[in-house]
């Protein structure tokens, strides 16, 4: 790739490429990501599309909160199940509501620990129509108890 081609005005995500310069040698070149500057508007709209789907399919019982942030994670199975240490078909049942109810404190522990959340985030749902709110569940040392912290945004 030569210099010029390389070169994207982005400068809220710069990277660092190996490119063919003016003079023929090869060198660094800081510029922007293309992939960013042109995709990531479409990612978080995706996303969120993404996220409303799932969150109106958990709340109408058609999928457990396992499978809710196995997709969010963009997760499969098989990769679920070696996080968790459990088999891919144990995880494939979790992943309906109906069995939701037969794991394991420890094993729904060890989701937790995969999906980096506290325990409280597999039953509930925080939402605010506040533009100004930021709102936060933090994990303490003590595994059945978690800080939901309610802040004013950053401008």
């Amino acid at each position: 790739m030569k210099e010029k081609e390389a070169t994207v005005d982005y400068k809220e995500h710069q990277l660092v490429l190996y490119v063919e310069k003016k003079d023929g040698s090869y060198g660094p070149v800081r510029t922007g990501s293309y992939i960013t500057k042109n995709y990531i508007d479409d990612f978080w709209y995706k996303r969120n599309n993404m996220e409303v789907e799932y969150g109106e399919k958990i709340r109408a019982g058609e999928i457990s909160p396992i499978a809710y942030y196995m997709i969010l994670e963009e997760l499969t199975p098989s990769e679920l199940a070696a996080r968790v240490g459990i088999s891919a078909r144990k995880v494939k049942r979790h992943l309906m509501p109906r069995h939701f109810g037969t794991l394991t404190l420890d094993e729904l522990m060890r989701y937790c620990g995969v999906f980096n959340i506290p325990l409280p985030n597999m039953f509930q749902e925080i939402v605010t129509d506040k533009k100004n709110v930021k709102i936060g569940m933090e994990k303490t040392d003590n595994p059945f108890f978690s800080v939901l912290r309610i802040r004013a945004a950053r401008k």
